[in-house]
């Protein structure tokens, strides 16, 4: 039995699921999970006995994130009390576990970090890459070269923005899954092309320049059946409502609530994703899990595992290239049932939970 240490969130919810579902996974091998979980918040520790395993819920010291002196004490409690020999870390909680097990267990710890955000995406969402946000990337760097033995890649993608970012060839290639919640495929029956787009509303996610080409397209075809929805929150909010709020074919949502999302792709006919930069958009996933095709950009990690025609249809982030993704919709809407049926497929055959599974208990033993 080994003693695996996995900081994440311990939920259901969105991606977090895999921490969740592959710490079951484990436990129900024989192993000791030991989950430090910082949403939701374990005001007391928690034991979960399965089979001939256990899984170990902890918080961190308070509800806030693990960045203080008083987090560092903790762990270091944790660290002795159970001596893992294995660290998976996510986020912020990665810096403490991972850095004090390397230290106290004198390198012996297998460590792994999770690389979430490509650095291209970063960037762009700032105003300026000041000087802190200098130093916070060489620190990251040197994190990366002396306390991280192997780092998850969500994408090919985020595998080579780590490679140039931060000099670092530990990059390994797992596919972020998604837990399945799909019963049945409900189609808007208004008699229009239904586009969704779900998720933040920041430069690198390219809302703005999707609602510039949505505009000029409609001005261009106004009898077109495609209508836009936009679901989200984010620096850009204020500018987005405004710049939509005369055009009919443009509804604004908002944020949702997660017991929403799957509502609100399922319906739609399309989800699109015209990033500038992304790694493995969870929406994508969603999106596939509820037999909905993509339209994505071929700047998203997530490109690279669909296929043009199939499940989706690719474009380029930019607003002349999004013009004629509409036109391609429209003129192809008659393929929209056989490519909602290759997403579901893409779906069950590259993002499952049990596949992802599968393939993490490769890597670990």
């Amino acid at each position: 039995m080994k003693t695996i240490v996995i900081a994440h969130n311990y939920s259901e919810v969105s991606f977090a699921a895999m921490s969740y579902h592959f710490a079951h996974y484990l436990a129900n091998r024989g192993h000791r999970v030991v989950f430090i979980s910082h949403i939701p918040y374990f005001s007391e520790k928690k034991i979960l006995k399965m089979n001939s395993g256990e899984i170990i819920l902890y918080s961190w010291s308070t509800e806030k994130r693990p960045t203080s002196i008083r987090d560092f004490v903790w762990f270091s409690r944790i660290y002795f009390q159970y001596k893992p020999q294995i660290v998976i870390g996510h986020f912020v909680g990665s810096n403490i576990t991972i850095l004090l097990s390397k230290v106290f267990s004198l390198g012996k710890v297998k460590s792994i970090e999770y690389y979430h955000t490509l650095s291209d995406q970063i960037i762009a969402d700032l105003k300026k890459v000041t000087l802190k946000q200098k130093l916070l990337f060489h620190r990251k760097k040197f994190f990366y070269r002396f306390f991280c033995d192997t780092i998850i890649c969500p994408s090919k993608l985020a595998k080579k923005d780590l490679a140039h970012f931060f000099s670092s060839e530990k990059g390994i290639v797992l596919l972020n899954p998604m837990i399945d919640r799909f019963e049945k495929k409900i189609n808007s029956t208004t008699g229009s092309i239904s586009i969704s787009y779900l998720g933040r509303l920041d430069p690198s996610k390219g809302v703005i320049d999707l609602v510039k080409a949505f505009e000029i397209y409609k001005n261009d075809n106004p009898i077109s059946k495609i209508v836009l929805n936009i679901a989200g929150s984010g620096k850009q909010s204020d500018e987005i409502e405004k710049v939509i709020e005369d055009n009919p074919s443009i509804r604004f949502l908002g944020p949702l609530a997660y017991h929403q999302i799957d509502d609100y792709l399922n319906k739609s006919h399309f989800t699109i994703i015209p990033s500038k930069y992304d790694n493995l958009p969870t929406v994508g996933l969603e999106s596939l899990m509820n037999q909905t095709p993509l339209l994505i950009s071929n700047t998203t990690g997530l490109t690279a595992y669909l296929e043009d025609g199939k499940d989706c249809f690719k474009f380029n982030a930019t607003v002349e290239d999004i013009i004629e993704l509409f036109k391609r919709v429209e003129s192809n809407f008659d393929k929209v049932e056989l490519m909602s049926l290759n997403a579901r497929n893409t779906f069950l055959e590259k993002f499952s939970i049990l596949n992802y599974c599968n393939d993490f208990l490769k890597i670990i033993e």
